[in-house]
């Protein structure tokens, strides 16, 4: 079996996969304001039944690295491979000026998906950033945008801001908002649909009209539901690509 854990600015998720098949999952906040994380526990607790043959990591959080690479190493008694630019290499073009600046994250979901479902393609993530890939129809990453999350913009609204609250992430009713928490909730939900919806109009422009658009990340289902501009929708396209890439080089660094 495989284990699969993406390391993320908000979350880490890790998944275990029996084949092509994903079984089981659990995700953790990647910094905890209310207790103190114990990895090996949480890992321990849902994974402790599977025999782990292979271990392959994204990482986008460098002080968690070290962390989960002794807890994969002793809890399974495999020794994790990290994904990195240098992954993509023979399996990819990259067309960036610096390659290792871009998170692995990014480089696993457009290589998932153009297996998944062909190319040209742009890849949405609706993480803590809202990330836009472009992948042109030679299979080749041509780079993309990068915007605040959903979650980040919401509280940065509340943070900077002397009185207005931190609202609950639910679409709203309406588009004009009547009191303060519907307006901000229509302004960071209808507002994030608008950016989604631009941002692939000016990515066809260069990719052609037939480039497909994958969503995934939290909110994806959430924003997708607003607009048709989104042709699928993975939402666990990070794991789905790290089990591709364990498949090719063993998970062994």
């Amino acid at each position: 079996m495989l284990l699969a854990i993406d390391i993320g600015n908000t979350n880490i998720v890790a998944g275990i996969f029996r084949r092509e098949k994903l079984i089981k999952t659990v995700r953790f906040e990647t910094y905890s304001k209310s207790k103190i994380l114990n990895p090996k526990q949480i890992l321990n607790s849902k994974f402790k039944t599977y025999r782990i043959d292979k271990a392959v990591i994204s990482s986008v959080v460098p002080s968690w690295d070290n962390k989960i690479n002794k807890v994969v190493k002793q809890l399974f008694g495999v020794r994790p491979y990290f994904v990195d630019a240098d992954t993509f290499k023979r399996l990819m073009g990259i067309k960036l000026r610096k390659p290792k600046e871009i998170g692995a994250d990014r480089l696993v979901n457009v290589y998932a998906a153009q297996k998944l479902f062909g190319k040209p393609l742009i890849v949405i993530d609706f993480g803590t950033a809202t990330t836009f890939c472009a992948v042109d129809k030679n299979g080749a990453y041509l780079g993309g945008a990068i915007a605040p999350g959903v979650n980040l913009s919401r509280s940065s609204l509340h943070e900077k801001t002397a009185k207005l609250p931190l609202v609950d992430l639910k679409f709203p009713k309406k588009v004009i908002g009547d009191d303060t928490v519907s307006a901000m909730r229509s302004g960071i939900f209808w507002g994030y649909v608008g950016i989604t919806e631009k941002m692939v109009r000016l990515f066809k422009e260069k990719l052609g009209k037939n480039a497909k658009v994958i969503a995934t990340g939290g909110l994806a289902g959430v924003i997708a539901g607003k607009t048709d501009i989104i042709d699928t929708i993975e939402p666990n396209l990070t794991l789905i690509g790290l089990r591709m890439i364990g498949e090719i080089n063993g998970g062994r660094s």
